[in-house]
């Protein structure tokens, strides 16, 4: 009984597939017989749906405003601590994910009336703003943190006295090996 039952699960998907050819290609075929009726089509007028949505221009203005809103720092409303928004706990699922958006990169700000509206869901262009103001707060923050790091004029200087005082430093090294050596045998006796 079971390998009847396991010979038709393996077997099925071939004969289904079988099956599928042979009507395709009978379906396709031309008939040999030409049908003598003829159907007539009476002219309907179609009536073309006309999109209702927003064009794209108003949509690319909204993501505008979305991004210009993550960016505006001097506004009074700015939100600098994950506290101060009236609608999110410490027991939220996504809490420290929030709290670093907003206290460590300032990206994330929160609507005008201090609610954050997380288990509302968000549309794709407001996912692409906030996104965006994040990635140009975090490239700020680097930009911010690299301008005191040392240049490649700085690292061909250090390479060109290290070659000019190549033998000075191998001396030196030679003389602080031989003080070592004497100070061990100073130790020793």
């Amino acid at each position: 009984m079971s390998t009847s039952f396991w010979n038709t699960i393996k077997y099925s998907p071939a004969l289904l597939g079988a099956s599928l050819l042979v009507a395709n290609s009978a379906y396709g075929a031309p008939s040999l017989e030409e049908s003598s009726t003829e159907t007539k089509v009476a002219p309907q007028e179609l009536t073309v749906a006309q999109a209702t949505g927003e064009s794209n221009s108003e949509i690319l203005q909204q993501i505008n405003i979305y991004n210009n809103q993550g960016t505006d720092v001097d506004s009074i409303d700015q939100v600098t601590s994950v506290s101060q928004l009236r609608d999110v706990s410490p027991g939220d699922w996504a809490y420290e994910a929030l709290r670093s958006l907003v206290e460590r990169y300032g990206c994330i700000a929160g609507y005008p009336n201090r609610t954050f509206r997380g288990n509302r869901a968000t549309t794709r262009y407001e996912f692409a703003a906030g996104l965006n103001a994040c990635l140009n707060q975090i490239e700020r923050l680097i930009a911010a943190s690299t301008a005191d790091f040392i240049t490649r004029e700085d690292l061909e200087t250090l390479q060109r006295l290290i070659q000019e005082f190549e033998a000075e430093l191998a001396t030196l090294g030679a003389r602080v090996d031989n003080l070592e050596g004497r100070v061990a045998f100073l130790e020793d006796h």
